[in-house]
């Protein structure tokens, strides 16, 4: 072990990775990217990871491109490819030129796979590429009066063969070529075969190696885990413009979570290790594009205990929150609700409701220290409300020492320990002075059952 790894931080990485392994076993992966990641050589780290993924029991479904080694072979020859909006004009003349350059680059992709030096990240990895004619097509034939020729788009993923291979450990390596059931090859969009592939196989993830996973003209800068209703929003108010390559790849994502697949992440194809960091650390590095949100606010269940006694145990001992004992979380803990974040509890809180008062307390409200100031509380406080309403509560209150002007913010009003419910008045503990702070509810607001 080298003195610059930090044994603790590598012991706290690999422990929470595991939930993850656990979970994408067995599952299907399809990881998109161009040729530019052979061209710059930042492919041989990427082969490592997916040699890596491979080794946990995940499927491997890989959709190659070969954009710059077609361009330099027609340049070598003394060729131009013409474009359309949807897409190249593929001349029978061009086609030799473009099958080497796909060659090329399904040579190098399974080469860069079967490295295996000793003291390598692939020693011992032994991948098998597994590829031949999975991807059936047809041509795009002639749009606005250009005939595209021998460029097409997929007609059939042959998923039976597909699956067979992934369930004999195989990668299976699809480059950007189809046959047509006449027998003539088609170059194809590697988007299109990977869109196709993922839907015929159900895959859990497609992963798109990118230049920029950053997506613009968001609300929250920097956001980085949008729902399809978020990309619906997006690509309504760029309607009408140009077709840029983020919006075509936004319109993609949304159609292949409309047809099943689960999450779609654009991942920056220049960092190294991108790959494992975006599937295997809670907050990924990329930008994740999923069918429900990520991240929720949800009734907590007995299973939460655990998480809910980690966030509350540091303010007891700094005496914003009262001390609970375990046995008291796990009495109450029908009363909390809390935010999981693709399976971590990162905030809770509870609401203890006095029915005849019709007045409900808000009570240990606490978010982890990697994810505040940035509206989880406010949150949890808005289901809290809308629960309470559902309840035919009229009021809320809290009892604060240190978050009192947090709350004054959001609408509570300084008030009296008389003006507590009996019940609750009577277990006021006066040495801590907590500050009581009531706040009407608006009682047309949404409640939840």
């Amino acid at each position: 072990m080298t003195d610059s790894l930090d044994p603790g931080l590598f012991i706290r990485g690999f422990r929470e990775s595991s939930p993850y392994i656990h979970r994408f076993r067995g599952k299907t992966f399809v990881i998109v990217f161009g040729g530019e990641v052979l061209a710059d050589g930042s492919f041989s780290s990427i082969a490592s990871d997916i040699a890596l993924l491979r080794s946990l029991g995940i499927g491997i479904v890989l959709a190659c491109g070969a954009g710059p080694q077609i361009e330099d072979r027609l340049k070598a020859a003394g060729m131009t490819m013409e474009r359309t909006w949807a897409g190249p004009v593929v001349s029978r003349d061009l086609m030799p030129e473009i099958l080497r350059a796909v060659g090329e680059v399904r040579f190098s992709v399974e080469a860069a796979l079967s490295r295996g030096v000793s003291d390598s990240p692939m020693s011992g990895a032994e991948v098998r590429v597994m590829g031949g004619n999975l991807v059936v097509s047809r041509p795009l034939g002639v749009i606005e009066g250009v005939d595209h020729h021998f460029y097409g788009t997929p007609r059939h993923i042959r998923s039976e063969s597909i699956r067979s291979f992934l369930e004999e450990g195989m990668v299976v390596l699809l480059p950007p070529l189809g046959v047509s059931l006449s027998g003539d090859l088609f170059l194809l969009s590697p988007e299109d075969v990977a869109q196709e592939a993922a839907i015929a196989l159900s895959a859990s993830k497609v992963l798109f190696l990118v230049d920029d996973p950053v997506v613009r003209g968001l609300p929250e800068e920097g956001q980085r885990e949008l729902t399809d209703r978020d990309v619906s929003s997006l690509l309504s108010s760029r309607s009408g413009g140009d077709q840029t390559p983020e919006k075509a790849l936004l319109e993609r994502a949304s159609r292949m979570l409309g047809a099943g697949v689960e999450r779609v992440h654009l991942v920056d194809r220049h960092r190294d290790g991108a790959l494992l960091l975006e599937l295997f650390t809670r907050d990924g590095c990329g930008t994740l594009v999923s069918s429900d949100p990520f991240e929720a606010i949800r009734p907590a269940l007995p299973t939460d205990v655990p998480g809910i006694l980690d966030l509350i145990r540091p303010l007891e001992v700094k005496g914003i929150l009262v001390d609970r004992s375990r046995e008291a979380v796990e009495t109450d803990v029908g009363r909390y609700a809390v935010t999981h974040r693709d399976g971590k509890i990162v905030a809770c809180v509870a609401l203890y409701p006095y029915p005849e008062a019709r007045t409900g307390e808000l009570a240990c409200l606490a978010v982890h220290p990697d994810y505040r100031r940035s509206g989880r509380a406010t949150h949890l406080l808005s289901w809290c409300e809308r629960k309470a309403v559902s309840l035919g509560l009229e009021r809320l209150f809290v009892l604060s020492t240190q978050s009192r002007e947090w709350f004054i913010e959001r609408g509570f009003s300084a008030s009296r320990v008389e003006d507590l419910p009996p019940e609750r008045r009577r277990a006021y503990i006066p040495s801590r002075r907590s500050h009581v702070l009531f706040k009407p509810l608006d009682r047309k607001m949404p409640g939840i059952g």
